[in-house]
């Protein structure tokens, strides 16, 4: 049996809008330019890398892109804002923040962050954003379903 995220990744958009700084957030990538501050939740991969004698041990990632508009001024809040963020969630999840769902705990030797630039819409707005690859353990203890 395998773990279905969507409650995992529902309780994530719930917490992180609660944050404070998050404009909105949303699970996938936006289509159309969003406001500054968006995070979506972007699915990244996984794997099972052992078992136990009644579940596998999931390890699953996900994506948590931060959007801020590149044309907003000063240039250099845009970078401090990201930051800042960046921070905030680290505190957060390795701290004691409860990811929620089916996770037992973030994995920290596979959390990792990059920052970049990406056009969005049919206009190509541009937006700096910030990648925060987040790993996670799921619970093997958890209801599993299909």
């Amino acid at each position: 049996m395998a773990t279905n995220n969507q409650a995992t990744w529902e309780d994530m958009r719930s917490k992180l809008m609660s944050m404070g700084g998050v404009g909105s957030c949303d699970v996938g990538e936006p289509r159309s330019p969003p406001e500054s501050g968006h995070v979506a939740i972007i699915p990244d991969g996984g794997e099972i890398d052992e078992t136990t004698l009644q579940h596998p041990r999931e390890i699953h990632r996900v994506t948590l892109r931060r959007y801020q508009d590149w044309l907003a001024e000063p240039i250099s809040n845009i970078e401090y804002v990201l930051d800042s963020w960046r921070a905030e969630i680290m505190e957060d999840i390795f701290g004691d923040f409860d990811l929620g769902g089916t996770i037992a705990y973030p994995l920290p030797d596979q959390f990792g962050w990059e920052y970049g630039l990406q056009s969005i819409g049919s206009q190509n707005r541009m937006f700096r954003i910030l990648d925060l690859l987040v790993a996670y353990r799921i619970d093997d203890r958890a209801a599993m379903s299909a």
